[in-house]
């Protein structure tokens, strides 16, 4: 992470009271309703009685296992089993039950069910029109591009301080116009298939070709399989409510929508291309967008597209796009630890971020697929924080630690290292703030495809210990994999947040 930009520890959680949220202060209160009573009707052994019960209550509403309260895993299964009851976790496409009428349609499971996908107006010479994505549940716009990027296997340690430092502009960039709120960075590697290579090969390959030559050429092609293919997109995420303000003064309504998502692709890929280094960015078209969804479901699927885009440039007749009424699964399951997709299986977790920093180049190992079955795909989400919320939280916290500072000096009670840590870094973002720097509190989520007959528990334990290796801690996200799996594979612009500002 570059030196201006910081996370979530630095802010404090909205609604959090001495650790506690407001739920948890409220229903601890109430529980010891009894207690009172009992004192104030003289039952003195009753009270003391409810001590042991109300501290039990004490242990399931705060003490974490597993990520969460007791209490709240009580209210996860039973959410999901109400779900599981009610059909709720199974999807079955139009196409599967024979009620497909419109090809244009998009027809996709849970959290993409609002999603709705517009052809914004041409631009460039090619006039490409860039896909538009609209969230209706959540009321939010999202454009989608595909980065081509060297990478830092071979980048010095020059280099790769100057692409951190591209990062902290490129949040900068998308903070300075108040209008983005989700910057979605994601990168999915797949086991090369070669088969543009050996498109090529049949192409060119003739008769009278020499046996030494021939037999080389297929060599390449055995060991080129041995590599990975990866593809990187960026994706910008704008509330309605921002978008339509700004609208207004862009052409209104709708053009004034376009006008103003097209404004800030331009001006977030002169930052990709720039100082973070990017070769290329390209906007994604709606045909396009529609196969790296469908690439998404079914990883297996791409030599057969590009095999049809290839005769596609032969025959016209050939039908090469993937319709958005087709580009999701047929059939899906929400299982407990894993989302079922066709004849794939994909089990995702999300990253703690370690406090000290996540070194750059850290995700090599997250990202390396551990046989030639899997598909593995990243992707950090970057809230971005509005100047006045900032510095409100900020203030804050500064607040509660001298809060807390002063009753430990007033008690005699020693400062430990911690302490002294996290008031050096509020000290830093103070002054960050104050020097224009945006504040985010990233998050991260892993996850890894399989096919639905290999082990899929084996691989998301690969999965886990790939991160560790990494230097950083996962958790399984549990009962809530298909909304996991969206977030890190599909790049729509659909995140674990739902509350936008």
């Amino acid at each position: 992470m570059a030196a201006r930009t910081f996370d979530a520890f630095t802010t404090p959680k909205a609604g959090v009271i001495w650790g506690l949220t407001v739920p948890q202060l409220l229903f601890l209160s109430v529980a010891t309703f009894p207690a009172w009573m009992a004192i104030s009707s003289q039952r003195w052994l009753a009270g003391v009685a409810w001590v042991p019960v109300w501290l039990l209550l004490l242990f399931l509403t705060v003490v974490p296992l597993g990520g969460r309260p007791a209490v709240g895993w009580l209210v996860a299964a039973a959410a999901f089993a109400i779900a599981g009851l009610n059909g709720w976790l199974t999807f079955r496409s139009k196409a599967a039950t024979g009620t497909l009428r419109d090809l244009d349609e998009l027809d996709m499971p849970g959290a993409l069910t609002g999603v709705e996908v517009l052809d914004g107006p041409p631009v460039g010479l090619a006039q490409r029109r860039i896909a538009v994505i609209k969230h209706r549940a959540a009321r939010t716009w999202a454009i989608t591009a595909r980065i081509e990027h060297d990478g830092i296997a071979m980048a010095t340690d020059a280099l790769c301080n100057r692409y951190a430092d591209g990062l902290t502009e490129l949040l900068d960039a998308a903070a300075r116009g108040e209008l983005i709120s989700e910057v979605h960075l994601m990168v999915r590697t797949t086991p090369d298939d070669c088969t543009e290579r050996e498109l090529w090969l049949r192409a060119n390959l003739t008769v009278d070709a020499p046996v030494t030559s021939v037999a080389t050429q297929i060599e390449h092609l055995r060991w080129s399989q041995a590599g990975v293919r990866t593809e990187a997109f960026i994706t910008l995420v704008i509330p309605d409510n921002r978008l339509s303000r700004e609208a207004r003064h862009m052409g209104g309504a709708t053009d004034g929508r376009m006008n103003t998502l097209l404004s800030l692709a331009a001006e977030i890929g002169a930052v990709v291309t720039g100082p973070m280094g990017a070769r290329d960015i390209e906007w994604l078209t709606s045909p396009e967008l529609a196969q790296v969804v469908r690439l998404g479901f079914a990883p297996g699927d791409r030599a057969g597209l590009v095999a049809a885009a290839h005769d596609a440039n032969a025959d016209a007749s050939v039908n090469a796009s993937v319709p958005w009424a087709l580009a999701g699964p047929s059939q899906a399951y929400t299982a407990v630890r894993h989302y079922a997709h066709d004849a794939w299986a994909t089990v995702t977790s999300t990253v703690k971020l370690p406090e000290r920093g996540a070194t750059m180049g850290g995700w090599g190992h997250v990202l390396a697929p551990s046989e030639a079955v899997e598909r593995r795909s990243v992707s950090v989400v970057f809230p971005i924080e509005k100047q006045s919320a900032a510095d409100r939280k900020a203030a804050q916290q500064e607040f509660g630690q001298s809060l807390g500072q002063g009753l430990k000096d007033r008690l005699g009670v020693r400062s430990g290292a911690k302490d002294h840590r996290r008031q050096a870094k509020l000290d830093r973002v103070e002054v960050q703030l104050a020097m224009g720097a945006t504040m985010s509190h990233p998050y991260a989520l892993c996850s890894v495809t399989v096919p639905a007959t290999a082990p899929v528990a084996e691989f998301g334990r690969r999965l886990e210990a790939a991160i560790r290796r990494g230097g950083m801690a996962p958790q399984r996200l549990d009962m809530s994999q298909d909304l996991a799996f969206v977030t890190a594979t599909l790049p729509l612009g659909v995140s674990l947040t739902t509350r936008h500002q």
